[in-house]
C-alpha cells in the first residue's frame, strides 16, 4: 500500500528497474553495475538534497515557494543523471529513487530496503542470465 508520494516514486522506480532487467536484459541498463550503481547514486544524491531541503530554515523558506522546491526536485534528478553518465551507470528508474528520497526525511529503514531490493534484483537477473532472453 502506498501512502505519499514519495513511497510511489520509490515504487515506480524498483518496478520500472523489474521491467528493464526481464523484458531487455541485454540493455546496459540492466547489467548489476548499473542496476546497483544508479540506485546507489540516486540514494546518496536524493539523501543529500533530503538533508537540505528538510533543514528547518530551508524548509520554512520552501514552503512558501513550492516552485522553488519542484525546481529543486528537478535539479537532483538532473544531477543524478550527470553523476551516472559519468561514472558509467546509467540506469533510467533510478530517477524515481532520487525523487523518492529527496521528498522524505532520511531514514535508515527505506535506505536498507532499497538496497536490498535491488541487491535482490540484481542476484535474481545474474541466476537467470540462461534463460533470460530480449522481448523487444
Amino acid at each position: 500500500f502506498v501512502d505519499s508520494l514519495s513511497d510511489a516514486a520509490l515504487a515506480a522506480g524498483l518496478g520500472s528497474s523489474v521491467v528493464i532487467v526481464f523484458i531487455h536484459p541485454s540493455s546496459h541498463a540492466a547489467q548489476a553495475r548499473s542496476l546497483v550503481g544508479g540506485h546507489g547514486l540516486a540514494i546518496l544524491v536524493g539523501s543529500a538534497l533530503s538533508l537540505i531541503l528538510f533543514a528547518a530554515p530551508v524548509t520554512d523558506f520552501l514552503d512558501d515557494l513550492g516552485l522553488l522546491r519542484d525546481l529543486s526536485l528537478a535539479l537532483s534528478v538532473g544531477i543524478l543523471i550527470l553523476i551516472m553518465a559519468v561514472t558509467d551507470t546509467e540506469h533510467p528508474p533510478a530517477a524515481g529513487t532520487v525523487l523518492g528520497f529527496s521528498t522524505r526525511g532520511w531514514d535508515l529503514s527505506t535506505t536498507v530496503i532499497i538496497i536490498a531490493a535491488v541487491v535482490l534484483l540484481a542476484v535474481i537477473k545474474r541466476l537467470l542470465t540462461p534463460y533470460l532472453r530480449d522481448l523487444i
